[in-house]
């Protein structure tokens, strides 16, 4: 195939695959339809929930999801509470300040993988 004839095949590609899309008006983007929600979206409050009352790292977001994706609501915002509960309980009874986030972390985080054992 020499090149016009490879020019004059691409032309044609191109003419055919504009012909096979919606003929909408200039301007206009087709209509989309909505999202379903995601896992995420689901339980993005109890994240907030916890973030209010706790310093979380991206490393403890992902650990949470992780753990409260396969939750029904009511039973991911008890665990939220707790998480918080035990995370504020365990940097209050930690006398140096710059140790409190990470002594707070570590409790929530094991009172969460406890809970979730049961």
């Amino acid at each position: 195939m020499n090149g016009d004839a490879l020019l004059a095949r691409i032309a044609q590609l191109q003419a055919s695959a504009g012909a096979s899309r919606s003929q909408g008006k200039p301007g206009t983007r087709p209509r989309q339809h909505p999202r379903r929600a995601t896992v995420t979206t689901r339980i993005e409050p109890w994240l907030a929930l916890i973030e209010k009352r706790c310093g979380l790292l991206a490393e403890d977001r992902r650990f949470i999801r992780l753990r409260l994706a396969t939750r029904q609501p009511g039973d991911a915002m008890q665990l939220a509470e707790g998480y918080s509960a035990a995370w504020e309980q365990a940097a209050m009874q930690e006398q140096r300040t710059h140790v409190k986030n990470n002594a707070g972390r570590q409790a929530a985080n094991r009172w969460l993988k406890r809970q979730l054992e049961q």
